[in-house]
């Protein structure tokens, strides 16, 4: 289905080409026919699926989930695609589980905490970028070292769009792309250790191989898993947390119905590189309408994924279930599924994961970290930020030596 959205790599070009200041035009080409056909079948395997146990409850979702990516791939360019991806995906006010904030509502408060509030002397030196193919080659080394190993293809690619796109057996790199250390630190973490890692795993069910694609209804916890391991790794900076509150901006502001060239000049307004202000603006308007008003709305599922997997982590460690946790790699899932997944463990369907992530093979750091969590969870701030207000009020007010207070 991504497949199907992307946009060639001309049509950034021509975009560039005539001055950033025309819509981009995009086609999309789509075997209406084979399409229809495919849905027709996959609904006729629903109503071979009876009852309402989770394990049927489950089996229905699954398939349910890869007529959604059909749906969402009869329906590009249209208003009708940002309906569908609002209802798989939610939107950028949709609420979470069982509360009044909404997914802008984490967004902005991100962005605020993550503004720099004084002035520091202290600073990090600036960082050497890597290449495409310096990329490449520390990923080929990552997998080198890695036991049990996983067979992956990294390759440098002249026409992707994004910068860097992970499937299963093969990732992608964008030819002319440069990188901050982190940024390919977070890449391998979140593409490789968590995307490649439980596609391999779901190919390797021998009873359940359809694991390896879990479809649309998975991403939320899929990409929610993928910036977990970049936080767990701290390799998630800065910048980058900002840029995943900013898409949900982003998502938001086309909802309302602003236009591409809205959503870029906002990016570059606020400080983004051009070429990176034209991608995050075509994550938002592929498959949509780049006249606004009908997004797509998957950007809006990362801080909320965060936060689900959080809330689960939160309460699955702290009970010591490693072998449930475990499940969280067998293949891509959603959380939703778990006690399914958990049954047909039991019953010797579902296998282990072959490959473990890295944060999840740390179990002796992982339970200790949560315990404390757990504490602090319910712990009171509002005297420590009292005892300490003086101290915060006095750093934000510092001023640089060279700075004159009464300029």
């Amino acid at each position: 289905m991504l497949d199907a959205i992307a946009w060639p790599r001309e049509v950034e070009d021509r975009f560039f080409a005539q001055g950033a200041s025309a819509l981009p035009e995009v086609s999309y080409e789509v075997d209406r026919d084979v399409m229809q056909a495919r849905v027709l079948e996959l609904q006729g395997v629903i109503a071979t699926i009876d009852g309402d146990d989770p394990v049927a409850v489950w089996a229905r979702a699954s398939v349910g989930s890869t007529i959604d990516a059909c749906r969402l791939v009869l329906a590009l360019g249209t208003t009708e695609f940002y309906r569908i991806s609002r209802e798989i995906y939610g939107g950028a006010r949709t609420r979470f589980h069982g509360t009044g904030e909404r997914n802008i509502d984490l967004a902005e408060h991100l962005l605020d905490r993550l503004r720099v509030h004084g002035w520091d002397e202290a600073r990090d030196a600036e960082p050497e970028e890597l290449t495409d193919d310096d990329l490449a080659a520390d990923l080929r080394a990552r997998l080198a070292r890695r036991f049990p190993s996983m067979k992956v293809e990294v390759v440098v690619d002249d026409d992707l769009t994004a910068k860097v796109i992970a499937g299963m057996s093969r990732v992608r790199i964008r030819r002319g792309a440069t990188f901050l250390p982190w940024e390919a630190e977070g890449l391998w973490y979140h593409e490789v250790s968590t995307h490649v890692l439980t596609a391999q795993n779901g190919a390797l069910q021998p009873e359940v191989p359809f694991l390896r694609a879990g479809g649309p209804r998975t991403t939320r916890t899929q990409e929610g898993l993928a910036v977990f391991s970049e936080l767990f790794h701290h390799t998630l900076a800065t910048p980058r947390m900002e840029r995943l509150a900013q898409r949900v901006k982003l998502v938001d502001m086309a909802e309302s119905g602003a236009d591409f060239l809205d959503l870029y000049r906002h990016l570059v307004a606020h400080g983004s590189d051009a070429r990176d202000a034209y991608l995050d603006a075509q994550r938002i308007c592929r498959g949509g309408r780049v006249e606004g008003g009908a997004p797509f709305t998957k950007d809006a599922a990362y801080l909320a994924g965060l936060l689900d997997v959080q809330a689960f982590l939160s309460v699955v460690v702290r009970g010591g279930f490693r072998d449930e946790l475990e499940l969280l790699a067998c293949g891509r899932i959603d959380l939703d599924d778990m006690h399914a997944l958990a049954l047909l463990r039991r019953a010797g369907v579902l296998r282990r994961p072959r490959f473990i992530p890295t944060w999840l093979k740390r179990w002796s750091t992982l339970v200790p970290e949560f315990a404390f969590r757990s504490f602090l969870s319910d712990l009171s701030l509002d005297p420590l930020r009292e005892h300490y207000r003086s101290l915060i009020e006095f750093a934000a007010s510092h001023l640089p030596p060279t700075q004159d207070p009464s300029a």
